[in-house]
């Protein structure tokens, strides 16, 4: 793990429990809000949260085991890690969909008496602040590191499409408050469980997409085609400087990419020689792969 890597990690530990922070008061405050109001749509909303918590903390005793920066535990990086964070959110909330819309079909046969969406409101405004000011500082460590973390990526992803899925929620929620001021405060229920089941599945859609990336992640693949060609680019360069090539290792660890590689040298090649190659070619590398384990296996070739 390189200095710039390392940095990264610390700006977003500080990010993730400045999350945790403003997300546990806001989890309480929705609950309540909810149960107070009567909708379904914040109630659901602070399942998210609830759901997010558990991520966020996964996420911090994450970059805690990856900022002791053990060679000898993670030689190959803990991409792994990280994208497991993305796995466990995505399977925590597909089934609370499954509640929700229960939730809604028990409502939609039992309505209640009476909902307050102006109550409601204030908890999705609250929330939507603090979404934006969230996304603004994702954006800038983005931003500052180019080729960000899965977790990095994940935490903006995430936040572009909480912020679409905030304003959306609060437009809504303005329609059933008009309805229920104006006496139709069974169409105002019916609006607010409609949008809790619309939240429901947009959150499952999301999650889904974020459980097929990282399940990806979390298989032993090859390096891409592409990144292949770099390598052999990388090689040519120095074509007379070994006799041979043997075999290649390569593996895709998050954004993290591993190389080791067997390269044939004469008996009377020395270790200096062997080592300003090594040097020259990681260097030649790390132009394109920014995040990258390489090795160089010596062998000898035999007259």
């Amino acid at each position: 793990m390189t200095p710039k890597d390392t940095q990264e990690y610390v700006d977003l530990k500080k990010y993730i429990i400045w999350m945790l922070a403003t997300l546990l008061p806001l989890t309480v405050i929705s609950v309540a809000v909810g149960i107070i109001s009567g909708s379904l749509t914040i109630f659901t909303l602070a399942l998210d949260y609830g759901a997010s918590l558990i991520l966020h903390v996964f996420n911090l005793a994450a970059i805690i085991v990856i900022l002791r920066r053990n060679a000898f535990n993670f030689p190959y990086g803990t991409g792994k890690l990280e994208n497991f964070s993305g796995l466990l959110y995505a399977i925590i909330i597909i089934p609370m969909t499954l509640v929700i819309i229960q939730s809604a079909v028990n409502r939609y046969l039992q309505p209640p008496l009476s909902i307050n969406l102006g109550l409601a409101q204030i908890a999705v405004v609250v929330g939507t602040l603090r979404t934006l000011f969230l996304l603004i500082w994702i954006t800038r460590i983005c931003r500052k590191y180019p080729d960000h973390s899965p977790m990095t990526h994940s935490y903006y992803i995430n936040l572009k499409l909480s912020l679409v899925l905030d304003i959306s929620v609060i437009c809504a929620l303005v329609v059933g408050i008009w309805l229920s001021s104006s006496g139709y405060t069974g169409t105002a229920i019916a609006v607010d469980s409609i949008l809790a089941v619309a939240v429901a599945l947009y959150t499952a859609y999301c999650a889904y997409d974020v459980l097929k990336r990282n399940f990806k992640s979390l298989i032993d693949l090859p390096l891409p085609e592409a990144d292949q060609h770099m390598i052999l680019k990388a090689l040519v360069a120095d074509f007379d400087t070994y006799e041979g090539i043997g075999n290649f290792y390569t593996q895709l660890s998050g954004s993290t990419r591993f190389v080791q590689m067997e390269l044939y040298f004469k008996e009377t090649t020395t270790v200096e020689e062997i080592e300003n190659l090594r040097m020259r070619l990681e260097e030649r590398l790390r132009k394109h792969f920014s995040k990258l384990v390489f090795h160089l296996i010596p062998l000898v070739q035999k007259q």
